[in-house]
């Protein structure tokens, strides 16, 4: 679940910041709001350490 959810949120992150630097790197002015959701697609790529970092993993157990 812990990687699953990890890759999960790099791979969105990902498409989301090359997509749109692509798409307003290829056409003048392609989507108006390109920055912001290639600033979105950043801040998702950051946040899939956090979530790796926060999502318990199964295999581990405590013990006690």
């Amino acid at each position: 679940m812990r990687k699953t959810l990890f890759f999960l949120t790099l791979s969105v992150g990902f498409g989301i910041a090359l997509t749109t630097f692509l798409v307003s790197a290829l056409t003048n002015p392609g989507i108006p709001f390109a920055p912001g959701l290639f600033v979105l697609g950043v801040i998702l790529l950051f946040s899939s350490a956090v979530v790796y970092e926060l999502v318990p993993d199964k295999a581990r157990k405590e013990k006690s």
